[in-house]
This record gives structure tokens, C-alpha cells and sequence, in this order.
């Protein structure tokens, strides 16, 4: 996959990463099998935009405020949301785990035109950003924060995120409510339920259900929370039809520098 043109790698920067974090959270050979073969998860195969980010841009747009600079979207998946802000004209560098899922997004993408460019590369969200500080207009988080089931490692992630971010950007953020009708009913009986961490037996991948105060605790401070919203809806996973919660939250950067520990 390519390098991102704007972007360096980060080796001599390191995150504390604890011998539990390493057991619950290096899933890209489950998350290659969901995407090339299990597919319980609709957006694993399907290309329309996230609700969320809908709603999202939504609110930005009644505010007569447009994502003006580069769009980092972490864990792209198959470029649901990726491909379409391209297609729009803007500049966006999709991050992803999965060498599967960015096979099939480079799949989707084919020989169409872009009104702006995308730009991919294979990426664990465990380690540090390939991009440079006060970079993005915008980081997309979809469902993608809830993999980091560790709290040291999603608090090394949320300060990756605020570095990155340049002053006045937004961080749009979607993930799964702790009453989410899909994984909260499995929370109960969870070795991890303390943790709010929850196995899907239908895929053996884990995630992280939040609170809306333990997305705050991810991402801010620094940044500051803007929008804090639940979007209700219904989806199918594993066949079956459910009724999804999912937290959806904006974070600015204010323009604060974002302290190393």
C-alpha cells in the first residue's frame, strides 16, 4: 500500500503496551477472516456512507463549517466512508489493519475518477500515527477505537489523535454504546465486563463498549467535546436483526498542544 505523501513513520515513538493489551488486542488475522470470509458485519461488504458520519457532516454543514484540509480516516475498512469523501473532492489517507480490507477497497475503487485524492496504507492503530503533527483537518473514527479494548493503549491512540490534528480540526467519532442490542447483551456474562469489553462469538473479535465519559476519557483533554449524540437504528449482524446504539461525538482541537508524558 502506499505511503502517505504528507505522512512519516514513527518508530522511535513508542506507547506503553501492556502484556494484557498485546492478549485482547492484535486481532488482523480475525479482522482479514471477517472481511474475506465471515462477513457478519454489513460493513464489511457494504459501500454506503456511516450513518454517523452523515449526521456528522450534517451538523458541520449547519454551521456553515466546512472539513477544509486533509481527512484521516483510522480503521477505513473498504473505504465505506473513504471512497465517498474522495469522490467529493477531498483529500483523505485511510489507515487500516486489514491487508484483506484494503484489497477489497482498492478493489471498489478501480479505475473510477476522484474529484480528490485517497491514499492508503496497512496500519495497526495499536502503534503510532504515520502523520506528521498538526496534519489533519479531520480524523474519522468509526467504529474503530472500540478495538483498542485496553485503556492505556486507547489513551495513547486519543493523544496520537490530538497530535495530529491541526488547531480548529474535528475528530468525528462513532462507536459502540454500552446498550447496543447487538453487543450489549453479551457484557453480562463477560470475563472482561468490568472493562466493558465484550468477544463476539460470531467472529472472535473484541470490542470495547463506552460510556459517553469513557469516549471523553480517549479523547479529551485536549480536545473538547463538542457533540455528544446516540444514533438508534436497525442492522443486521451475524443474520439476525438488531437494534444498534452507537455513541456518535465530535472533538476539537482548540488549538492546544497536546503534552508528551
Amino acid at each position: 500500500m502506499s505511503q502517505p505523501e504528507a505522512g512519516r513513520e514513527l518508530g522511535a515513538r513508542e506507547l506503553s503496551v501492556s502484556p494484557k493489551s498485546r492478549e485482547l488486542s492484535d486481532r488482523g488475522l480475525a479482522w482479514d477472516q471477517e472481511y474475506g470470509e465471515i462477513r457478519a458485519y454489513t460493513t464489511s461488504y457494504r459501500g454506503d456512507i456511516d450513518r454517523g458520519v452523515r449526521f456528522l457532516l450534517g451538523y458541520l454543514a449547519t454551521h456553515r463549517e466546512t472539513i477544509d484540509g486533509p481527512i484521516v480516516d483510522c480503521g477505513c475498512g473498504i473505504g465505506r466512508n473513504a471512497i465517498p469523501l474522495a469522490q467529493e473532492g477531498h483529500q483523505v489517507i485511510g489507515l487500516e489493519h486489514s491487508a484483506v480490507a484494503l484489497h477489497l477497497l482498492q478493489e471498489r475503487l478501480g479505475e473510477g475518477a476522484l474529484a480528490g485524492t485517497l491514499t492508503t496504507q496497512q496500519h495497526d492503530l495499536n502503534e503510532p500515527l504515520p502523520i506528521e503533527d498538526d496534519f489533519a483537518a479531520a480524523v474519522l473514527d468509526i467504529t474503530a477505537v472500540d478495538n483498542l479494548v485496553d485503556a492505556e493503549l486507547r489513551r495513547g491512540y486519543g493523544r496520537e489523535v490530538g497530535r495530529i490534528l491541526m488547531p480548529g480540526g474535528v475528530v468525528i467519532v462513532v462507536t459502540f454504546a454500552r446498550n447496543d442490542g447487538y453487543y450489549g447483551p453479551w457484557l453480562k456474562s463477560s470475563p472482561w465486563r468490568e472493562e466493558g469489553v465484550v468477544e463476539d462469538p460470531n467472529t472472535g473479535i473484541r470490542n470495547k463498549l463506552f460510556t459517553a465519559n469513557e469516549l471523553d476519557a480517549v479523547f479529551a483533554p485536549p480536545l473538547v467535546r463538542e457533540v455528544g449524540s446516540t444514533l438508534v437504528f436497525i442492522d443486521d449482524a451475524a443474520g439476525v436483526t438488531w437494534t444498534r446504539r452507537f455513541l456518535m461525538h465530535i472533538y476539537r482541537n482548540q488549538g492546544y498542544s497536546v503534552p508528551d508524558d
